[in-house]
């Protein structure tokens, strides 16, 4: 099997912010909306980071700075996670065009293909699954961090949470397209956990956005 890599610009995170967004509007397949999800929940995870640590250093908010330490170190550790799903699933449609690609003319050869082609199905599934997760998982600091954090920096929240809602929504998205027309108890996990992640992810924006516009109208 040849290498998914091959011909591929180097690792998408280390391209220039013009060049990635060129890649994307390409007409090459990949990279795609999973990962400019998972692009859009770095970024919005490096929001949060930056309001943490613009709280936990200043001496107004020193009554807060171990806690907003902490979240600053926890959306850290997201932000960088979420990185590296930009180029994971580019990788996994890679992989599945390759899979896809393998020679049938003979059993023993569509046996592999089929094997081939069935785990690189499971990946295309995965990897996007786990960036809605990460999304959601950086999300759920939003509402505590533009509650108590600093003030000056409440419209930076509001667009890492906003940002992290249309990663975690997009990922969904690219969850359901590759078990698109399955009813089987695998995918009806998949779907059940979209559906979770989704009303969660929605329920904390909702409440961001509720905090924002009291703050910001006040």
């Amino acid at each position: 099997m040849s290498n998914p890599t091959d011909n591929f610009p180097a690792k998408l995170i280390y391209q220039p912010v013009v060049g990635f967004a060129e890649q994307i509007a390409s007409k090459a397949p990949a990279p795609g909306g999973g990962s400019a999800a998972a692009l859009s929940g770095m970024v919005g995870a490096g929001l949060l980071s930056m309001v943490a640590v613009l709280t936990s250093s200043k001496k107004k908010y020193e009554d807060r700075a171990e806690r907003f330490t902490k979240l600053r170190e926890n959306t850290e550790d997201l932000r960088v996670k979420l990185a590296k799903q930009i180029d994971e699933d580019t990788l996994a449609f890679k992989k599945f065009q390759v899979a896809n690609r393998l020679p049938d003319t003979d059993p023993e050869l569509t046996r592999k293909k089929e094997h081939a082609v069935a785990a690189a199905t499971i990946e295309t599934i995965k990897v996007p699954e786990l960036t809605m997760i990460l999304c959601l998982d950086a999300l759920e600091y939003a509402t505590e961090i533009v509650r108590d954090g600093n003030e000056n920096t409440i419209s930076d929240v509001a667009t890492g949470a906003e940002m992290l809602l249309a990663g975690l929504e997009g990922a969904a998205n690219n969850v359901l397209i590759n078990i698109l027309g399955r009813s089987d108890s695998e995918a009806q996990a998949y779907r059940k956990n979209v559906i979770e992640a989704r009303a969660k992810g929605r329920a904390i924006l909702n409440e961001v956005r509720t905090i924002v516009d009291g703050k910001l109208n006040a």
